[in-house]
């Protein structure tokens, strides 16, 4: 089964677009295993780089799917999900993908001691660090720190954000996710807390994923076609032949 060109989605024939230039440039800087959906390297050559489990990590899977996660070569998982978190997914993450997992362990809904149980429990399982939602209590990132040594990463989708309340309880690296305002965000964070570790979401094509690389972050978020639409595309392949 193959992918087809025409799912919108920026793991589209990417490597075959590629310069010679590009590739004589960057082909010895990791393997390429033979996966349906491999990481577009030209689009995070220019990203600093963040250290996951000893691991510089560029490239980061935003999924819980463990079809995707086997058929893409990305550095790292981000597993959130809007549930309350799960220890068994996040063992099952971890064991199942072999490369660092960012766990989700609370936000608007999930707070206080299940959100800081959680925590304990992902880095006993191996996580590589937990991640928080904008809404999270500050005091409860304090409380979290006290009991982890992996990083806590917070995600924010606004610029109106008190990011220094949110470092001084523990956070050392934000997970941009503002839209339309995501380089404006990484823009100020970048301006103001240069010492904190950035990543962020880019958006679906080559340009959007660019803009965001050249911003100089430590990672890329990168969200897969999902199966519906994986399937769709093959089935309307199958159909043109």
């Amino acid at each position: 089964m193959s992918i087809v060109k025409d799912i919108n989605s920026i793991w589209v024939s990417n490597r075959q677009h590629r310069t010679w230039l590009d590739i004589l440039k960057f082909w010895k800087k990791r393997p390429c295993p033979h996966v349906k959906l491999p990481t577009p390297l030209h689009l995070i050559n220019s990203c600093k780089g963040l250290v996951l489990n000893n691991q510089k990590v560029k490239s980061i899977l935003f999924s819980t799917d463990i079809a995707l996660i086997e058929n893409n070569d990305a550095d790292a998982i981000l597993a959130v999900y809007p549930f309350a978190p799960s220890q068994k997914i996040i063992k099952t993450l971890i064991e199942f993908s072999n490369k660092p997992v960012i766990c989700g362990i609370g936000g608007g809904i999930t707070q206080g001691d299940f959100a800081i149980t959680m925590a304990k429990k992902a880095e006993a399982l191996g996580a590589a660090a937990v991640i928080v939602n904008q809404p999270f209590k500050n005091e409860d990132i304090a409380e979290v720190s006290k009991h982890i040594s992996i990083p806590i990463i917070s995600s924010v989708s606004t610029i109106n954000f008190d990011f220094k309340a949110r470092i001084e309880a523990g956070v050392s690296c934000f997970n941009v996710t503002g839209g339309t305002e995501t380089l404006k965000i990484v823009e100020h964070i970048k301006k103001n807390y240069p010492d904190v570790a950035v990543i962020s979401t880019g958006g679906k094509t080559n340009e959007s994923l660019r803009n965001i690389a050249q911003a100089k972050v430590n990672a890329i978020i990168l969200t897969p076609p999902s199966n519906g639409e994986l399937f769709r595309s093959i089935m309307d392949g199958y159909r043109g032949e």
